[in-house]
């Protein structure tokens, strides 16, 4: 009997698991390792407060590749209903459900992939220690834990999530929260006439915002980065079936060689003329990613019914981009990233209009401020100073909601990781996270894959591209299911 491994339990084991369940193969031995208490739910989905929702409509975050509709028939047999949106006007487009209750998704999904399997002769077992070293051996691969449990598998999956935010001033002390989930545990105590500084404009800090705001903070909210860069506003959800941004069309340019960032945007070209868009009008949303925050975000918020399909468009691409991203030549991912990897993150990772609209509210009335070229958070005897966008603020509280550390391995994953490189089964990726091939998702060391691990989620970005998007893991964990199962 085949011994899989899958090492980590959050979101990409579970839609793992329900891809094995779904296959048609001899039975085997899966063991997951997960020693937190979030297991199915990884660290975005655990038990918080409802005000903090999932960012993609519920039709685009089912975890049953084929069946666009299986989250949502899992909500209408629960009788969940959207609670009142009366606050955010016209703006209520499409059933954001919260991400408590997607995590209560995992753990249905994840339960009923093990009783299937189960059912099927599989022998399913659950590690909750955490795996510490891993090396090629005994025809497969030896795991060692924290504990010192030693387990053999044939074939090992890296589900190891996203780490914390990266804290980047050194700042972890009184009066800083270096993470802010679970919101309603981490800012139960954050006094509501502080100021406070939120250290990110992405997705984690409009969640922070939020949670402030739902929770009865009064004192004014600063939005803090680089770039001061906000997530777009997602647009009333269209069905789109892609004609020339696809795989195939992309495998046929690069004749088995390279494709360039000018054949991506060409292609991409005739994707939105062949829907009788205007290349341009997607064109200016990049031109415009450094207007104020403030006005990009009220612009946006009136074309949510607007008729320029785009951005939508442009949102339908991410799971063709972990394809094409493989076959563009290096110095043109490198440009990519450098100069318009926020511009595509803000775009194609956009935040809901109920959450923009709630946003602009919280602006309006004085409440929010969002700035760009932050410089510096230190400690002072009453607090925080922090400059940004030429300015200087007091701040009481710092909420740190930045971005990942660059190698993107969580820490609790290091040593792990770092066993892995030291015995040449594993490399990192310049851009960040580990290397894998497109084709199989197995590790790449010296130039060679190795057969019997591979990588699922933020640790193979580099290799691969917005590889946290649940339509994402959800087809890179399809074509895992073959790969660990294949003879």
């Amino acid at each position: 009997m085949r011994e899989i491994a899958i090492v980590g339990g959050g979101g990409g084991a579970v839609c793992l698991l329900d891809a094995l369940s779904q296959a048609s193969a001899p039975p085997a031995a899966v063991t997951v390792f997960e020693p937190s208490d979030r297991l199915w739910r990884g660290r975005p989905y655990q038990r918080d407060a409802d005000c903090i929702v999932v960012n993609l409509p519920s039709h685009a975050m089912s975890v049953r590749a084929g069946d666009a509709r299986h989250f949502d028939r899992w909500l209408a047999d629960r009788r969940w209903r959207p609670g009142d949106m009366r606050d955010v006007g016209p703006f209520d487009v499409a059933p954001f459900p919260p991400r408590a209750l997607f995590g209560d998704y995992l753990e249905s999904v994840a339960q009923q992939s093990v009783s299937r399997l189960d059912e099927r002769g599989w022998r399913i077992s659950l590690v909750r220690e955490r795996v510490v070293h891993a090396a090629p051996g005994a025809g497969g691969a030896l795991l060692t834990t924290d504990r010192g449990t030693r387990r053999r598998a044939d074939r090992v999956v890296l589900c190891l999530g996203a780490g914390a935010p990266h804290d980047g001033f050194g700042l972890l002390g009184p009066g800083f929260v270096p993470d802010p989930y679970p919101v309603s545990k981490s800012l139960a105590d954050v006094d509501p006439q502080h100021t406070v500084a939120v250290l990110g404009t992405g997705l984690t800090a409009v969640d922070v915002a939020l949670a402030l705001r739902a929770g009865g903070h009064r004192g004014p909210v600063f939005l803090l980065s680089r770039h001061g860069v906000l997530p777009a506003v997602r647009q009333r959800p269209i069905a789109h079936t892609m004609r020339h941004f696809t795989p195939d069309r992309f495998h046929r340019l690069s004749g088995g060689g390279e494709v360039g960032l000018a054949d991506v945007v060409g292609v991409l070209r005739d994707e939105l003329g062949s829907a009788g868009q205007e290349f341009a009008d997607l064109e200016a949303e990049f031109t415009l990613l450094h207007e104020d925050p403030v006005r990009r975000l009220r612009r946006q918020l009136g074309l949510v019914h607007g008729q320029s399909l785009g951005m939508r468009i442009l949102q339908h691409t991410l799971p063709v981009a972990v394809d094409v991203w493989p076959l563009m030549a290096y110095r043109d991912r490198a440009e990519l990233l450098d100069r318009h990897y926020r511009a595509i993150h803000s775009l194609c990772c956009p935040m809901p209009p109920s959450t923009a609209a709630r946003l602009l509210a919280m602006s309006d009335a004085g409440r929010l401020h969002v700035w760009g070229g932050l410089l510096d958070v230190r400690r002072t005897r009453r607090g925080f100073g922090v400059a940004a966008d030429g300015r200087r603020i007091h701040a009481d509280t710092v909420i740190n909601a930045a971005s990942v550390a660059p190698h993107r391995v969580p820490p609790a994953a290091a040593p792990l990781v770092r066993s892995l490189i030291e015995a040449s089964a594993a490399s990192p990726h310049p851009h960040g996270g580990l290397r894998v091939r497109r084709e199989n998702s197995r590790l790449v060391a010296d130039g060679g894959s190795q057969e019997c691990f591979h990588a699922l989620g933020d640790v193979t970005f580099g290799s691969l591209f917005i590889t946290a998007a649940i339509p994402v893991i959800v087809k890179l964990a399809q074509e895992m299911a073959r790969q660990v199962l294949a003879p």
